[in-house]
């Protein structure tokens, strides 16, 4: 192994080491901001760092795998190559775990919504039973 792919390893485990924790940060902040309740904010950050933790193994799969595959030319251009394409990768990566972040946090939305409406329509059946003027003379006769 020459020193190309060795600082190659160590500058891909940086990078995704890096944008694998902003993306967990990040990713619990964003979730915790659609959903109310202590219990939903801790299933929010959960689900941030599973989609984290996928972030990073596909990732570091890349990185691995990058750095077995054999590019022409001189160690310079080989380690451009490598670099550029784990930056398209790592980009790639990063897109489709916010893609499954956002889809966790339009169902949360969704979910507070529809428990919203339920919740307001129990309410408003409650309020006019109890204000409906013949519900009292049925009772009465």
């Amino acid at each position: 192994m020459n020193a190309g792919t060795l600082y190659f390893l160590l500058a891909g485990v940086i990078a995704v080491g890096v944008v694998g924790r902003a993306l967990a940060f990040s990713g619990r902040r964003y979730l915790a901001r659609s959903v109310e309740g202590t219990r939903e904010r801790q299933s929010a950050g959960s689900a941030a760092a599973l989609v984290s933790v996928l972030f990073h193994l596909l990732t570091l799969g890349f990185v691995a795998l990058m750095a077995a595959i054999p590019f022409g030319g001189s160690d310079i251009q080989t380690f451009l190559v490598r670099i550029g394409l784990l930056l398209i990768l790592v980009a790639l990566s990063y897109w489709g775990a916010l893609t499954m972040l956002n889809r966790r946090r339009e169902a949360a939305v969704v979910s507070d919504y529809e428990t919203f409406l339920s919740h307001r329509k129990r309410e408003r059946s409650e309020y006019e039973i109890s204000n409906d003027p013949t519900a009292n003379e049925s009772t009465t006769r």
